[in-house]
């Protein structure tokens, strides 16, 4: 099937689909400068097991990220969606039909407030920079889901350490449960 032409200096319009929170993720940040474009570039590694170990990070289906699922299934809670992209900014796991989006947050890439993890002490400028620029992108994405209507649950890394996994079970329960949905307690076996 062809694509209709468009006039020269005519601007395409946007799918109908398109919304008001799209345009908020599409939004550049400011004009980049030479030296911008410098710190984006990843630095060459200090050490084979350093560019090892980078190269292991995934972007889905983390240890934290199948955590949460499992910890969902056995909430009664399936029927979820993974980095679904018809949400602004495409929720880990997404609930389209409650609108519920859940981003499972590294500490260390998303500067989790909570545990105030160190800079790394090589190539400081260029980490700076990248951790600004992926805590600028989780605001801009956290706005334009709660523009659209969505609730936004973060679910940081530590909070799925042994003694903190009741809590989060809860903090689950209640970000996706319905008003019919019975309460917590009633959800799980006791655990021993």
């Amino acid at each position: 099937m062809r694509k209709p032409e468009v006039e020269e200096g005519a601007l395409a319009q946007p799918p109908a689909a398109a919304s008001a929170a799209d345009d908020v993720l599409r939004q550049a940040p400011a004009a980049t400068s030479a030296a911008d474009d410098v710190l984006r570039q990843a630095p060459a590694a200090t050490s084979a097991a350093v560019r090892k170990c980078m190269q292991g990070n995934k972007r889905r289906d983390t240890t934290p990220e199948l955590k949460v699922r499992a910890m969902l299934r056995e909430l009664g809670y399936p029927g979820y969606r993974l980095d679904w992209k018809k949400a602004p900014g495409h929720p880990d796991i997404a609930y389209p039909g409650r609108k519920i989006a859940i981003f499972v947050m590294g500490c260390f890439w998303h500067r989790c407030p909570v545990c105030d993890l160190p800079q790394p002490k090589s190539n400081v400028a260029y980490w700076q920079a990248k951790f600004d620029r992926n805590v600028e992108r989780d605001a801009r994405t956290r706005h334009a889901l709660e523009e659209a209507g969505w609730k936004v649950v973060y679910v940081w890394e530590h909070e799925l350490k042994k003694d903190q996994l009741e809590a989060t079970r809860r903090k689950l329960h209640e970000a996706v449960r319905r008003e019919t949905d019975p309460p917590h307690a009633d959800r799980l076996p006791a655990r021993v």
